[in-house]
């Protein structure tokens, strides 16, 4: 197996632990109103909401071991590049929502989330 640089190391981890963490929620182990700022409290669209963010987890996920050549990377080096660098635009927003959030434990998140920004920034602009 090909060793991972540092920044896909992070990136990994971090993607992996809130893999786990949405599907917590989904099995409803974790109370859902620590998440989406505790506002939505209609099951049904929690239920949407934590499907969606699971499912753009495990997209970014592979982006990762695609970029890392864990696996096969189908797509351009290019295009590679370029959703890592959405995903780190998007990671950076995110990172402004936490911290202005009302909760402490999303607060928390902004930490964590502003790394993987960050590290996907840097695997963008990196050539395998």
């Amino acid at each position: 197996m090909k060793k991972i640089n540092v920044f896909g190391r992070i990136a990994l981890g971090i993607v992996m632990a809130y893999v786990l963490f949405h599907i917590l929620i989904l099995l409803q182990f974790i109370p859902s109103h620590v998440v989406w700022g505790g506002k939505i409290v209609e099951p049904k669209t929690i239920l949407i909401l934590e499907w969606v963010a699971l499912l753009v987890m495990l997209f970014l996920g592979s982006l990762i071991l695609m970029k890392t050549k864990v696996i096969p990377n189908k797509w351009q080096e290019k295009t590679l590049n370029r959703w890592l660098l959405v995903f780190s635009v998007y990671f950076v927003l995110n990172t402004l929502g936490n911290v202005l959030a009302e909760s402490i434990f999303e607060k928390a998140q902004a930490l964590l989330t502003l790394i993987l920004a960050l590290s996907l920034f840097k695997m963008s602009k990196r050539n395998p």
